[in-house]
């Protein structure tokens, strides 16, 4: 897998991507058309966040985006095609995103999918909160990872 920064030109593929990593998870469509914001890019994103694209052959299969704040760092998103889940692309693009975008020591915090806690977990991340999402009565765990790179 190679590794390289998102363009402005990406973002369609990138969008593509997310919603069909979230459709794999067999989530009703009106709770995907309910989450549709938050699984979109916008170009400012490109300049607001740091966003790795992780290829195989010059083919997008996903890609990880990070910001940082005073306090920690947090993952935005984290997708990749569903054909390549479960086969340690995910853990190969999480690992050179902190390790690209890392620079201080502070904690990186995750607001992850239920379906990705078992993932998240293990790659050193903890569960210490969750919040609710949509529809009602679902919540999504709030990870963190208190040290995500050895300087």
């Amino acid at each position: 897998m190679k590794f390289r920064k998102a363009e402005l030109e990406d973002i369609s593929e990138l969008n593509r991507i997310s919603l069909v990593s979230k459709r794999h998870w067999g989530y009703p469509e009106e709770w995907i058309e309910n989450w549709m914001d938050a699984l979109t890019l916008l170009p400012e994103n490109i300049k607001q966040q740091q966003i790795l694209i992780g290829a195989i052959n010059s083919e997008i299969i996903g890609f990880c985006s990070i910001t940082e704040n005073e306090k920690q760092y947090e993952i935005l998103h984290l997708w990749l095609l569903p054909e390549f889940i479960g086969r340690g692309y995910g853990k190969k693009l999480l690992s050179q995103t902190l390790k690209e975008f890392i620079n201080t020591d502070k904690p990186v915090i995750v607001e992850a999918d239920p379906n990705a806690e078992p993932f998240y977990k293990g790659q050193g991340f903890v569960t210490f909160d969750k919040i609710e999402s949509s529809p009602p009565g679902r919540f999504l765990p709030v990870m963190k990872k208190a040290r995500a790179y050895n300087f």
